[in-house]
């Protein structure tokens, strides 16, 4: 009797010193030095900025030898955000299209969308005179 009572009392006894365990575990082992609470203040910190904000961190990053004054390298970086400028809503376009659930796949594109995927998407193609020729027949969407 007092046997079958200890084997169904068991899985409890064992979650009671699991329990016991880890408390005893929490009390003995010394606590790890909080990083925060005993370094020194950083500039930022003391600016009143977070140092968990992505604004903060590169700051942190950046170089001292920035070629951001650079002319040249500005001029560069000007082109850059003219080009990802032009091709940012063509890619939305494209994604649009693929991704919408206003073509199954196989299925003719709308006029005025083949007309945009022509105007916008087939221009850029390196072989756009050979995708587009004397005229387009039909645009389709086709998932692979």
């Amino acid at each position: 009797m007092a046997a079958s009572a200890l084997i169904r009392g068991a899985p409890l006894l064992r979650l009671r010193l699991q329990h016991h365990h880890r408390f005893a575990t929490v009390l003995l082992v010394p606590l790890r030095r909080s990083w925060c609470s005993t370094a020194e203040s950083t500039p930022l910190e003391e600016d009143g900025v977070p140092l968990s904000t992505p604004a903060a961190l590169s700051l942190r990053k950046a170089p001292k030898n920035s070629s951001w004054d650079d002319q040249n390298y500005r001029q560069w970086k000007d082109e850059e955000a003219d080009i990802w400028r032009d091709i940012e809503p063509i890619t939305h376009l494209a994604k649009e299209i693929i991704h919408s659930d206003r073509y199954m796949d196989g299925e003719q594109l709308t006029d005025e969308d083949e007309k945009v995927v022509a105007e916008r998407l087939l221009a850029y193609h390196p072989n756009s005179d050979d995708k587009i020729g004397c005229g387009l027949d039909s645009i389709m969407v086709l998932t692979w």
